[in-house]
């Protein structure tokens, strides 16, 4: 109760600072008047004549823009510094760099500033270049591009032994210019421990196609012989993620690693070869072990053997004792699944007594539903954004609660807020996105938090938005921050060709990706809708869409065209809206198993009996997102129970 009040105090307080807010947005406004459109115009003909390479006339305009809308000076002298650099007035350049970092010292430009800095004093071939490097490096140290750049210009000025330093750094990072690193370095320069590192940042950054070449490159070389165990576990661990499952089991049952070797004979059904290890996964302690066990125990449920799962169950309370609520759970689940609703009931209602979520209370109730009981717990009203709450709403055919507040407009009365208007007044987007990114990083409150995420969601950055605005207490005036309408325009119009809802497709995109266009998954999922290349292209092939490479897939028009259409497929294959949420999620053949396998009595079963944790979690909230952008207009519910299966 005390934490409710709290969290109900400052929603209070941020909604009373937005109150004070909108009072300012008069002189916001007063403020952005004063400054004449045509005097704003010289910046954005400034940078036009610059890209199109008129430098005479850039500097011209460029100049007025600085004398005319100190505001945005840091914009002209950048990009003026540029245009004299291309006139080779260096000089010149290098005092509007100078003047910017003086003048503009918090300004979002100020990285930018010093790599042009670094640029003009290569040209220049000033000695101070080298303290540059060395201090840009020192603050921006994950910048490969001026790594590489020192590191040629080192080698240039016969630091050969620095040089090759920082090659190989940039060679072992694995990230950007890794190639260009390696075109610099003799094989004799790469130890077999530097190849090894190099292949665990690949492996960590999900490359695992490249990360199995380079683990295999390690082992044939040799002076790697101490490093085989490790090179070899990172050999099966790049099979596993690639799933080949029965080529990682092979490797892992060579190795010591009883943890990878259990996982991945589970994955390959190799049983015999999981309860060797059984005993050592129990008595390890680790919650990974356990978690397995509790998937082992879910699997001899599946396969009939209930009494062996409660046993095994009850053996694995002992071992781990942090995760009692889960194995009590299971437990539950496996009375339930076994139709003993009596044992059921009375360990949903301890787990719900000592826990309070709202699944222990829904499954209490089905329990006395199964047994024509009238013992069932009247259930409170459960705030919205919660899956059961929604389950609730469909049994009784009852719309989700519509959202009528407007959502919260906040201003706020600063350079910043002056700066980002005026960007986006000249159509400057991706420069007020870096504005409002560089605002939000300062120690920002709820007011400002609220207004940086509305005018990122303006301007289309979705992703941004929805990870700023998640850090605010939900109210009902923050819906559409939480749930915006990202690329409404083509979810339309794929809705329409495909006859699905673009709600629905929307919401599966949220938790995918969070409109992130440039996704990429552990699976090596891509875009908006995280498809595998492999699907795309037979999907792709029916829509008459060429995807001349994987790339293609991060163009959102192209993600969400062939996405919804796959989409539509698995939901006419099913006939159940859960089970295609899954089938997208875990694929066509798991779900169809699962759903064979499993006689459910009602849709509900289905989705808490699925054995994936990842698509379990997956369909709730893909369905609970689902049921979030309903609210925003008037939904024929009885359409939605129909797609959704038996309840």
């Amino acid at each position: 109760m005390k934490s409710s009040s709290k969290a109900f105090n400052k929603t209070l307080s941020t909604i009373a600072a937005a109150v004070f807010l909108l009072a300012v947005w008069g002189i916001c406004t007063k403020l952005h008047a004063e400054i004449n459109n045509d005097d704003a115009l010289y910046l954005k003909k400034g940078k036009a004549n610059l890209e199109s390479r008129n430098y005479e006339q850039a500097i011209s305009n460029l100049t007025s823009a600085f004398e005319k809308i100190p505001l945005l000076g840091d914009y002209a002298l950048l990009w003026r510094a540029a245009a004299l650099e291309s006139k080779s007035d260096i000089n010149a350049a290098l005092a509007d760099i100078a003047l910017l970092k003086d003048r503009y010292k918090d300004s979002p430009l100020i990285k930018s500033a010093r790599a042009k800095e670094i640029s003009l004093l290569k040209n220049k071939k000033d000695p101070k270049i080298a303290k540059a490097f060395q201090e840009y490096l020192s603050d921006y140290p994950s910048d490969t591009a001026l790594k590489l750049q020192y590191a040629d210009y080192l080698k240039q000025n016969g630091e050969k032994e620095h040089a090759k330093k920082l090659f190989l750094q940039i060679y072992i990072a694995a990230a950007g210019y890794s190639k260009n690193a390696l075109e610099a370095l003799a094989p004799s320069d790469i130890t077999a421990e530097d190849l090894f590192k190099r292949c665990e940042n690949l492996k960590k950054s999900w490359y695992f196609e490249e990360s199995e070449r380079c683990f295999k490159e390690v082992l044939q070389k040799d002076s790697a012989k101490k490093l085989n165990r490790d090179a070899t576990d990172g050999l099966a661990y790049s099979l596993f993620r690639q799933k080949r499952y029965g080529e990682a089991l092979k490797i892992y049952k060579e190795t010591g690693n009883r943890y990878w070797r259990a996982r991945t004979a589970f994955r390959t059904g190799d049983f015999e070869t999981f309860s060797s290890d059984l005993n050592s996964l129990l008595k390890s302690g680790d919650n990974k072990a356990g978690q397995l066990v509790l998937a082992y125990a879910a699997s001899k449920r599946r396969s009939g053997d209930s009494e062996g799962s409660i046993k095994l169950l009850n053996e694995a309370i002992g071992y781990f004792p942090s995760m009692k609520e889960e194995i009590l759970w299971a437990k539950a689940w496996t009375y339930f699944r076994d139709k003993d609703c009596k044992s059921a009931s009375e360990l949903f209602s301890q787990l719900y007594k000592s826990h309070g979520d709202s699944k222990y209370l829904y499954w209490k109730n089905r329990c006395s539903e199964n047994q024509d009981s009238n013992d069932a717990v009247k259930t409170q009203k459960i705030h919205y954004r919660d899956f059961y709450a929604y389950l609730l709403d469909l049994k009784k055919n009852k719309k989700p609660e519509a959202v009528e507040k407007e959502p919260m407009k906040v201003a706020i009365n600063s350079n910043a807020a002056d700066r980002i208007d005026m960007l986006t007044r000249l159509g400057f987007t991706n420069e007020a996105t870096s504005e409002l990114l560089h605002l939000s990083k300062k120690n920002p409150d709820n007011a400002l938090l609220i207004y940086t995420s509305s005018y990122l969601a303006k301007l289309g950055s979705y992703k941004a938005s929805v990870g700023l605005i998640s850090k605010v207490p939900y109210t009902q005036d923050l819906h559409q921050l939480y749930y915006p309408l990202a690329y409404w325009q083509e979810l339309e119009e794929e809705g329409r060709a495909n006859e699905i809802d673009p709600l629905l497709v929307l919401s599966v995109m949220r938790e995918e990706s969070r409109y992130d266009n440039e996704a990429r998954s552990i699976a090596g999922a891509l875009g908006l809708l995280q498809l595998m290349p492999q699907t795309a292209q037979r999907v792709g092939k029916g829509l008459k869409v060429s995807l001349k490479h994987n790339n293609d897939l991060y163009n959102p028009k192209t993600n969400i065209a062939i996405g919804s259409r796959y989409l539509k497929s698995v939901i006419q294959r099913f006939g159940s809206l859960p089970a295609a949420i899954a089938a997208y999620n875990a694929g066509e053949e798991a779900v169809s198993g699962w759903l064979k396998k499993g006689s459910y009595n009602g849709i509900d079963e289905f989705i808490e009996d699925i054995p994936y944790d990842e698509t379990r979690n997956y369909v709730k909230r893909v369905l609970t997102t689902y049921f979030e952008y309903m609210r925003l207009r008037d939904t024929d519910i009885s359409a939605i129970s129909k797609n959704m299966g038996k309840l």
